[in-house]
């Protein structure tokens, strides 16, 4: 080979190059619009180097070769994360906040207090309410202390003629109260004038589910007594 003919091999491999670089780094800016599959079509003269864009309809001339390539590339690796991206670290834990009114869930507990009216000779009409405000059956008990916090259920109440007990329950009984309805327990307050024993001072009522409790204790008219949910 002569070097006329080199030179000419030369000269045609680099303008292959160079039209290679410009349908690559130009064309596809152009020709995405007109390619909607994201592919190109060309035919290429490897003897002179031309190429000439073309659809996937047309033939190339017997002297060329049909090439085609991707518009977009495949997608490169994520680089390294950056300083701001960086996940800092944890803060310090806040303050508890205050505790609601029924925090802590069950039990519930609800307590009538004075349940009795001091130097009192008659035996009054006592009266607590239980009203199951959840949508589920609540398992209540109701428990009349003395003040010593003994449970007074089944206990004789002073003064009383015929004698009578307390109501309530003992240990760890339970009697159902379906949603929305009320349970209202009753009995005969002591006659305090008798003496501490066997006084009723307080009314406690346990629940598995969310209650409100209310008493009305009678004596010379109505005394609604106050109930109260205990704080946890």
């Amino acid at each position: 080979m002569n070097i006329t003919a080199v030179r000419r091999a030369c000269i045609a491999c680099l303008g292959l190059i160079a039209v290679v670089f410009f349908i690559v780094l130009v064309l596809p800016a152009v020709q995405v619009g007109a390619s909607p599959s994201g592919v190109l079509e060309a035919c290429i003269n490897p003897g002179n180097g031309m190429m000439r864009l073309v659809d996937a309809s047309t033939a190339c001339h017997a002297n060329e070769t049909f090439v085609t390539w991707n518009i977009t590339g495949p997608q490169g690796p994520e680089g390294p994360q950056g300083p701001q991206g960086a996940t800092g670290p944890q803060g310090p834990q806040g303050p508890q906040g205050p505790a609601g009114s029924s925090a802590g869930g069950s039990p519930f507990v609800w307590v009538c207090t004075p349940a009795l009216f001091p130097q009192t000779a008659g035996n009054t009409r006592a009266d607590v309410y239980i009203f199951n405000g959840s949508s589920s059956t609540a398992n209540v008990a109701l428990n009349i202390l003395d003040k010593d916090g003994n449970n007074l259920a089944g206990a004789t109440i002073p003064g009383t003629s015929p004698a009578d007990t307390y109501p309530g329950q003992t240990g760890t009984s339970t009697v159902p109260l379906l949603a929305a309805h009320t349970l209202n327990v009753t009995w005969q307050t002591p006659q305090s004038f008798l003496g501490d024993t066997n006084a009723s001072y307080t009314a406690r009522v346990t629940s598995d589910q969310p209650i409100v409790v209310g008493s009305d204790f009678q004596f010379s008219g109505f005394h609604n007594l106050p109930c109260s949910l205990l704080p946890k």
